[in-house]
């Protein structure tokens, strides 16, 4: 019994291990939902407010209809946009590498920290568009993650939201998100919890089942 433990032990922190390879950080807070969130409605629309730190009050609300995939900045959110040129002035969401450190030193360019224009009516930045002339959006066809500042406890907290948007159609889909716990600390995009934390916690739980089991043995 100890023997087969041990072995599963091993195989857990293993396949922990190469489940994200150079992609794994500490102190951050990952979220993966039983199943994606489609984003897709054929009628006038529908809104899905997204709580990144499960506080209860949402940091996005994504807007969605038979036009448009478009997210609304709450609380001072912001996310790293392309910004157009003047004198338009606004920017829509950029989609990030794998690896791109989001942080506070992460706009250059026209990339962006951009949290909406205060006092325009219906405050909408599309990841994806259709029109009579096409597809617009820096979204439309990609897959990518969308970088993320917001304000919790107190403090200016940095994550990421991974995106498929369709190229043709007026669909979304989340499949996971995460933050960094520290604030003013950057995540690298598409960085989930470091394996060895993943590791002690299945670990511990196969462990504790491994010895419930020895101790009913005893019982007879």
């Amino acid at each position: 019994m100890h023997r087969h433990c041990f072995i599963v032990l091993l195989l857990a922190a293993a396949w922990l291990g190469l489940a994200q390879p150079g992609r794994a950080q500490g102190t951050i807070a990952y979220h993966q939902p039983p199943s994606p969130v489609v984003l897709r409605d054929e009628f006038f629309g529908q809104f899905w407010p997204f709580d990144m730190n499960g506080d209860g009050n949402p940091e996005l609300t994504f807007g969605y209809d038979f036009q448009s995939v478009a997210v609304r900045y709450e609380q001072g959110t912001r996310s790293l946009s392309a910004m157009a040129s003047w004198p338009d002035i606004r920017g829509l969401p950029q989609p990030l590498d794998v690896g791109f450190s989001v942080g506070p030193e992460s706009a250059s360019g026209q990339l962006q920290w951009f949290g909406g224009i205060p006092g325009e009516p219906f405050g909408f930045y599309s990841l994806v568009y259709i029109t009579s002339r096409g597809t617009g959006g820096e979204f439309a066809g990609r897959r990518g993650y969308m970088g993320v500042e917001f304000q919790h406890a107190g403090g200016t907290h940095y994550g990421w939201i991974s995106l498929y948007v369709d190229a043709f159609a007026p669909v979304a889909v989340i499949d996971s998100w995460a933050w960094e716990t520290r604030a003013g600390v950057p995540i690298l995009a598409g960085a989930v919890p470091e394996p060895s934390t993943w590791a002690l916690l299945v670990g511990g739980a196969v462990l504790m089942v491994c010895l419930r089991r020895k101790r009913n043995e005893k019982r007879g």
